[in-house]
């Protein structure tokens, strides 16, 4: 994996002309190769086949706005779990207004069914090839257009790839609201079309699985089972192409996500001012946060309100945006406009943590500057 890493670095990225939803700035990836995976044991793992479906998931169709509770009923399908659509969207997002959902809220709601789960980015089509060869439905975050329309049809979409073909070279998906092909086993969509529908969400996936099958997992993934690994490894992907003919307002936007991580905020923000100049959808900030976390952390207070205000004046549904605003209230001294920031936050999710959490510190900061008896 760490060969990987370095060859990634001295190859042309080829990611296609789809280019409709990002702006490009003014200025191929390998295919798949099926090499055989050493799990933690140095046990063999057979090379990925030629094509697989894997059997057995739900088909889900979404109601609106809800594909991200949709696709995680079709992956829990695959484990054989008995709970409905419903159950999901009461553990994701309650409020009708809730338009996205983060994987890291996923992984949450499904712990307690005795399953584990890893989220990721940088990924690949090798590495969801390798994924599904493995018996593991990867849920992905991309990009849904279909027509014309640019940045204003733009929006996010979650599918959960459990098929591919290599001759074909296609990837199958379940589909919450495109369907799961005509014969039921899988919607095809081109390998190339997937990595480019992937790329604006830093192309993070999902992988959920039983606590036995973890040393199996940690074998496919290699490098990428260590977060930090793995983000350095998607930086390293993102500065490669920025070098190529495809980089654009979304290869900027990934490279502050990125950094963010590593908790390099100051490049970040950096970076996530070059992708907002240069153009991007407007509802990019539904579904990803990094820039509000950035310019939190350099203090750029005023900045996270303008774009919590940008936001809501789109749709009143994200709940991480008055957390952020709450936050930067709160750094500003206001604590008034803290507090009904995250109290609108956790009224738009009551299962939002780190709103409730954010609350009670403040609450709790109150109580004990309140003199006695005032």
């Amino acid at each position: 994996m760490k060969l990987r890493k370095l060859l990634f670095l001295m190859v042309v990225l080829s990611l296609g002309a789809f280019q409709v939803s990002a702006q490009p700035i003014p200025t191929a990836e390998p295919s798949p190769v099926s090499t055989p995976i050493a799990d933690a044991d140095n046990t063999i793992l057979p090379a990925p086949p030629a094509s697989m479906r894997l059997p057995g998931l739900r088909a889900v169709y979404q109601q609106v706005n809800r594909c991200s509770a949709a696709a995680l009923t079709i992956q829990l399908s695959y484990f054989g779990w008995e709970g409905t659509y419903d159950d999901v969207i009461r553990g994701l997002n309650p409020h009708a207004e809730d338009v996205a959902v983060r994987l890291d809220e996923m992984i949450g709601f499904v712990e307690p069914f005795d399953l584990r789960a890893v989220e990721r980015i940088g990924g690949t089509n090798e590495i969801l090839r390798s994924l599904v060869a493995a018996g593991f439905p990867v849920l992905i975050e991309n990009s849904y257009y279909d027509g014309p329309g640019g940045f204003q049809d733009w929006m996010g979409h979650n599918r959960v790839v459990m098929g591919y073909d290599d001759a074909l070279q296609v990837f199958y998906t379940f589909d919450s609201l495109l369907g799961n092909g005509d014969d039921g086993q899988g919607r095809p969509i081109p390998y190339d079309d997937m990595d480019v529908r992937w790329k604006a969400f830093n192309r993070d996936y999902l992988v959920l699985y039983r606590p036995e099958e973890e040393a199996r997992l940690q074998a496919v993934l290699g490098d990428d089972w260590d977060a930090t690994l793995n983000a350095e490894w998607a930086l390293a992907q993102s500065l490669a192409e920025l070098e190529t003919e495809s980089a654009d307002s979304f290869t900027l936007f990934n490279l502050g996500s990125t950094l963010a991580l590593l908790g390099r905020y100051e490049e970040a923000a950096a970076y996530f001012d070059q992708a907002r100049a240069l153009g991007l959808p407007w509802r990019m900030l539904w579904y990803q946060y990094g820039p509000f976390e950035s310019y939190y952390q350099m203090g750029r207070y005023e900045d996270v309100l303008q774009l919590a205000r940008e936001v809501i004046a789109g749709t009143p549904g994200v709940e991480e945006v008055y957390y952020y605003a709450g936050r930067a209230y709160e750094a500003l001294g206001d604590a008034q406009r803290a507090e009904s920031n995250y109290q609108v936050a956790m009224m738009r999710n009551l299962n939002y943590a780190e709103a409730g959490a954010a609350l009670a510190s403040l609450r709790g900061q109150a109580a004990a500057t309140t003199p006695p008896g005032a």
